[in-house]
């Protein structure tokens, strides 16, 4: 999992502008290393053999560093649904929330988010990165996609731009993720700390 990190940051060095649509997960870009670890965590549970783990969230955390690079762009957009499904425990969640709300007033960086009210133009099938305009990268169960053919890549390009613009960015980004970390904290606080309950 760590080669593959190193992998993909070698092509994040060659690409100006990268956007992102996820409706399901955190970008690897925004995750925390505690968000990061449940996610490699999931892929060792998923394939049944042991991944060095501790590499492969020191990778990612490595990668992040091009978001402060110059010259580089990154528009990424996620559905809300993202910050509720429960992945990790909630209090991994409220760290990872509150980091998005953070690296969302990067000025390199341009997150959106499609509230849950929001219908649709284009169903939110599934995740994909578009590096510039000549590849786009799809993720599945069981293998990476890598689509260059111009039709592909510009089909995915129009496809981005129509969830984008049923996002929300800025100040209403950040109020929705604002909202979420009080309801995290407020279930946090309803549930107690377990240790205390016998």
């Amino acid at each position: 999992m760590a080669t593959v990190q190193t992998q993909t940051a070698r092509r994040e060095e060659s690409t100006e502008l990268l956007r992102i649509f996820e409706p399901t997960f955190v970008p690897g870009l925004l995750q925390t290393p505690e968000y990061a670890r449940y996610r490699f965590a999931e892929v060792t549970h998923k394939f049944g053999h042991r991944q060095d783990v501790d590499a492969a969230v020191a990778e990612r955390m490595r990668r992040q560093e091009i978001l402060y690079r110059p010259g580089k762009r990154f528009h990424m957009v996620v559905t809300e649904a993202v910050l509720h499904y429960a992945l990790c425990p909630l209090e991994v969640m409220l760290g990872q929330v509150d980091r998005m709300i953070s690296l969302s007033m990067l000025p390199s960086v341009r997150l959106g988010i499609i509230p849950f009210e929001t219908r649709y133009t284009i169903a939110p099938t599934h995740g994909f990165w578009i590096h510039d305009a000549d590849l786009v990268q799809v993720e599945t169960f069981s293998a990476g996609l890598n689509l260059a053919q111009p039709g592909e890549v510009e089909l995915y390009t129009k496809v981005f731009e129509s969830l984008a613009l049923d996002a929300d960015y800025d100040r209403k980004a950040r109020t929705l993720l604002t909202r979420t970390v009080e309801a995290i904290a407020n279930r946090l606080d309803a549930e107690g700390d377990p240790s205390e309950q016998s």
